[in-house]
C-alpha cells in the first residue's frame, strides 16, 4: 500500500505548511486544497484563514460575491489582518458606515497590522483634543517602525480600487497645520512623502500636514 508523503508528517506541521502557503498566494493555496484530502481538511482550519494572503481578493467578490463575502467574513472572523484592513477601508470609505470600518481598522491596528496604524492615525488627527493625541502617537509608532512609506502605498493601492462613496467624510476642508519652520525643516529633512521615518525632535505640525494631504487628495479621488 502506498504511503503519502503527508500522511507520515505531525498534523501541526501539515497545519503550518498550509498556512505558509496560504500567507503566500491565494491561487496556491486553492490549488493546495484541491489536490489531497489532508490539506483539503486542514483547509478549514481557522490558523489557516487567520494566514491568508488576500492580494487576490478582488477577483473572488468579483466571480462569485457570495461565496466572496462568506470568505472574507470567515477570515475577519478568524482575525485575519489584511481582511480586518481592508474590509475596514471598504465599510469607512465606500459604504459610509463608519463606525463599523474604524471598528475593524482599529481591531487590526491593536493586532499588529502596521497599515491599520498608519490609516487610524491620519483618521484621528482629523479629529481634536485627546483624539488627535492618540492619532499622532499611532504616526509615531509607524515612523518608528521606518515602514511608513510602505504602509501609505499600501494605503493608496487599497483606496484606488474602490467605489468612492465618501462625500460627507471628505466634504469639509481638512484640518489645518501650520508651522512658521516648514520651508527650513523640509530643507533639512526633504519632503515628508519621501522620509521613511522621524525622530521624536520632528516638527509634528509638519507630519499631521503632509499625511493629511495624502488623506484628502486620495479620499476626494473620484
Amino acid at each position: 500500500m502506498e504511503i503519502k508523503s503527508f500522511d507520515v508528517l505531525p498534523r501541526d506541521m501539515v497545519l503550518e505548511v498550509l498556512a505558509s502557503v496560504a500567507a503566500n498566494s491565494m491561487d496556491d493555496f486553492f490549488n493546495a486544497k484541491i489536490s489531497c484530502k489532508t490539506f483539503n481538511e486542514l483547509a478549514e482550519e481557522n490558523y489557516v484563514y487567520r494566514q491568508i494572503s488576500l492580494d487576490k481578493i478582488s477577483r473572488i467578490l468579483w466571480w462569485h460575491p457570495e461565496e466572496g463575502k462568506a470568505f472574507i467574513e470567515r477570515c475577519i472572523k478568524c482575525d485575519n489582518l489584511d481582511a480586518l484592513y481592508t474590509q475596514g477601508l471598504y465599510e469607512y470609505v465606500s459604504f459610509m458606515k463608519v463606525e463599523l470600518g474604524m471598528e475593524l481598522l482599529r481591531k487590526a491596528a491593536q493586532i499588529g497590522h502596521l497599515g491599520a496604524s498608519y490609516v487610524v492615525g491620519l483618521l484621528l488627527i482629523c479629529e481634536s483634543g485627546e483624539l488627535k493625541k492618540d492619532g499622532v502617537q499611532l504616526l509615531r509608532k509607524v515612523y518608528a517602525s521606518r515602514r511608513v512609506v510602505e504602509c501609505r502605498k499600501k494605503y493608496i493601492d487599497v483606496v484606488r480600487d474602490m467605489w468612492w462613496n465618501n462625500t460627507t467624510i471628505f466634504g469639509e476642508e481638512p484640518p489645518s497645520y501650520d508651522c512658521r519652520m516648514r520651508s527650513e525643516h523640509c530643507k533639512r529633512r526633504g519632503w515628508m512623502s519621501d522620509i521613511d521615518h522621524y525622530d521624536d525632535t520632528e516638527c509634528e505640525q509638519c507630519i499631521c500636514r503632509a499625511e493629511i494631504e495624502i488623506l484628502y487628495k486620495y479620499g476626494r479621488h473620484p
